[in-house]
């Protein structure tokens, strides 16, 4: 494949973004390049631009794929350059639309949770998380507890409904008030509850946890993000408070997972950093693991 790939240089192009797996560079007036750091698999990147492309079929609103590149030592995949404030900065801009806004993206995350595939067409969102818990969070944890994380992740039945996997207001795009998606790299199937952890580890536990400066990156302040997160919880269990409140538990203990996987694999951080921040946390949901698998087994 690497011999069919056209070769795009990046030299002079301005950065317009960047994040854990890649950075993104202007191209032109119409579009973007989203060049993957060296060592990231060709094969993991075309995953990406294939799950970008069956979206867009399946009417998902996301940035119009092209190709995949290769681009110096690495690859990049061109996309659709999409003039368009995140939703964070929208937000941030325009405070009193904060509750408008966590409305539209409740409802276009249920709208993505009623798009159906045919099986295999994309990863299983279990088999994703365990892969990252195995070149991860496994080197913190012990062989027993890796084993009762395994069976806990597979609790959750298996289902062929689109999972963005990395739900928040900076891979969600304002457009003339419509919301555009972008970033579908951890795009999966599988049971709606990992989206939900992933928009509380994102809007609860991320701005929760950051530092001073990071707090500025973000944009909106910690209470924003809880308010933001209150009223799009609400909107997504359709204002049924019972629901919520038995899927709550659940939603936190797999964003909990998440955040430690996260940790474990951030780049800049010492074994020492990563132990001190996992091992209590991984304690603690280890400890409630049984008691949330039985709610696991009776609600779902």
């Amino acid at each position: 494949m690497e011999k069919e790939l056209k070769t795009v240089s990046i030299d002079g192009l301005e950065e317009i973004g960047r994040g854990m797996t890649s950075r993104v560079y202007k191209l032109d007036e119409d579009k973007v390049i989203k060049v993957f750091y060296p060592g990231i698999a060709v094969d993991e990147i075309e995953a990406e631009r294939i799950a970008s492309r069956l979206a867009f079929i399946k009417d998902i609103p996301v940035a119009i794929t092209y190709q995949l590149v290769r681009v110096s030592d690495g690859y990049g995949i061109i996309y659709e350059l999409v003039e368009a404030d995140t939703l964070a900065s929208t937000i941030g801009k325009a405070p009193e639309l904060l509750s408008e806004y966590a409305i539209k993206s409740a409802k276009l995350l249920k709208k993505l949770h009623n798009t159906k595939y045919a099986e295999g067409e994309l990863p299983d969102i279990r088999q994703a998380w365990w892969r990252l818990c195995t070149i991860g969070l496994n080197k913190y944890i012990s062989e027993e507890e890796s084993e009762k994380l395994q069976k806990y992740l597979f609790i959750f039945p298996a289902r062929n409904t689109f999972i963005h996997g990395d739900y928040h207001a900076f891979n969600i795009l304002v457009r003339s008030d419509e919301l555009i998606l972008i970033d579908v790299g951890d795009a999966s199937l599988g049971h709606p509850i990992f989206d939900l952890a992933s928009v509380y580890m994102a809007n609860i536990l991320i701005p929760k946890g950051a530092s001073e400066e990071r707090r500025k990156q973000l944009i909106l302040s910690p209470e924003q993000f809880t308010c933001f997160y209150d009223v799009f919880i609400s909107t997504y269990f359709d204002g049924d408070v019972d629901k919520k409140n038995r899927f709550t538990e659940v939603i936190k203990s797999l964003a909990a997972l998440r955040l430690c996987i996260t940790h474990a694999l951030i780049p800049g951080k010492d074994d020492d950093e990563r132990i001190a921040f996992i091992r209590p946390k991984m304690e603690e949901l280890l400890s409630l693991m049984d008691d949330i698998e039985r709610k696991i087994l009776n609600d779902f």
